[in-house]
């Protein structure tokens, strides 16, 4: 994997390095947005207030292992969560515990969109920002990333396609 320049939208700053290949919202927050229903948005939870039921929407992370493991690529995308493991999820994550919680991915990921709506397992650790998920449906191509990994070359091409999609640039 060869690191580049690219464009922090966190921050405001060009840096050095792989970024987080990161989703902002879920899919189905910006569908019920462009519908005009009532929504909660922020930067580790989501929510469909109106119409209901409401749903729940938690952001987490997933590391793909590049290389045999010597290098990680971190997609941070959000999962969708029943309301009691929404409150474990904030009761726990301002506690030293280690919890997990069932959910179903509700990120399309560039290239992994076969993975939108599956199973997952989130791990939530309060030294974590961000909680992080395991994908459970073995037929999908980001369980097959997450067990087997990816080639630097495979990372490379992600990166920039991802760059060039929502940044237009990459350096």
């Amino acid at each position: 994997m060869k690191p580049g320049h690219f464009h922090c939208e966190h921050c405001g700053v060009a840096h050095f390095g792989a970024p987080a290949l990161n989703l902002k919202l879920p899919d189905p927050i910006i569908e019920a947005q462009a519908c005009g229903y009532r929504v909660s948005t922020g930067s580790s939870v989501c929510q469909i207030l109106y119409p209901k039921p409401k749903r729940h929407f938690i952001k987490s992370n997933i590391e793909i292992s590049i290389d045999a493991g010597r290098k990680k690529l971190d997609y941070g995308g959000w999962v969708e969560v029943t309301h009691s493991d929404l409150i474990t999820y904030l009761n726990y994550r301002n506690h030293m515990r280690k919890v997990r919680i069932p959910g179903l991915l509700a990120s399309k990921f560039p290239g992994l969109e076969d993975a939108y709506g599956t199973p997952v397992l989130l791990t939530v650790k309060h030294e974590d920002m961000h909680p992080h998920f395991q994908p459970l449906e073995e037929e999908t191509t980001i369980f097959q990333d997450y067990t087997n990994g990816i080639s630097s070359k495979e990372a490379d091409l992600r990166i920039n396609s991802w760059m060039l999609a929502t940044h237009g640039h990459f350096h």
